[in-house]
């Protein structure tokens, strides 16, 4: 499958931009055009978003997206890179740092997903019965909004999550999505330490951005990797999860990148 991409830009860096779930490249549009004398960047639909949101579904393997980024880049002819994700398009810029950390000098995470895995998740991604028991209970509102009201009485979720998650499932085509993309991306997990040492490595800068009020990816989701990572910068910024992306904006515009 070739990627769909979007180009914004004309700066001398490169940089390779990851969206969250339930959306398409837009979510780095205006980053872009913000930074677009700093960077070139290529914005991307994940599997299952965007212009990919009819495929068939599929594991996304590290070796796959490793591949599509070799023709990619070959294609393009990128020989060094940033990249940045928000949310899920953490997974991906991770996969991305694995594959080719000899060719990124900065990895901007903001409320990644993928350094510390929900016991949900691998609940509902781990076995048949679970991914069954999965397909059934988001293709079914009443019934999710029941378990999840469970789960929040009982401290496990928070209603924002069970709202955010209830607004992300409204329609059979975001249900099919939602489920494809979680599944799809279950093998997109890393060996924390090995993340490390590259990082060590290859002397490479991570920037950790996260929401105050974040409840679906809270700020402590990023400890295992960030407490550890020698060249690192964590800013803590007053928003939740769903409009972090544009206050990153305001505050590299205010404060620029270190």
């Amino acid at each position: 499958m070739m990627l769909n991409y979007h180009k914004i830009g004309n700066g001398p860096k490169i940089l390779l931009a990851f969206h969250g779930i339930g959306q398409d490249f837009s979510c780095f549009q205006h980053f872009a055009e913000v930074f677009s004398e700093r960077y070139t960047t290529y914005l991307f639909d994940l599997p299952f978003h965007g212009k990919h949101i009819y495929q068939n579904p599929f594991i996304v393997t590290k070796q796959w997206w490793k591949e599509s980024l070799v023709q990619f880049l070959g294609k393009e002819n990128i020989k060094e890179f940033d990249v940045i994700g928000f949310s899920i398009g953490g997974r991906f810029a991770l996969a991305t740092f694995e594959a080719f950390a000899e060719k990124i000098h900065h990895v901007l995470l903001l409320a990644p997903d993928g350094i510390k895995v929900n016991p949900l998740y691998r609940l509902a991604t781990g076995s048949k019965l679970g991914r069954w028991g999965f397909r059934r209970v988001i293709a079914h509102q009443p019934t999710f909004l029941k378990i999840g009201n469970s789960l929040q009485k009982i401290g496990i979720v928070s209603k924002s999550t069970v709202r955010m998650a209830d607004f992300m499932l409204g329609t059979p085509l975001k249900q099919k999505q939602i489920y494809h993309a979680w599944i799809g991306f279950k093998e997109l997990q890393f060996d924390i330490p090995k993340l490390i040492q590259l990082a060590q490595r290859f002397q490479t800068k991570f920037s950790f951005f996260v929401g105050r009020y974040d409840q679906l990816l809270p700020p402590q989701q990023i400890l295992p990797l960030s407490k550890y990572v020698q060249k690192q910068q964590t800013v803590l910024l007053d928003t939740g999860h769903t409009k972090l992306v544009d206050k990153v904006v305001t505050y590299l515009s205010k404060e620029g990148f270190s």
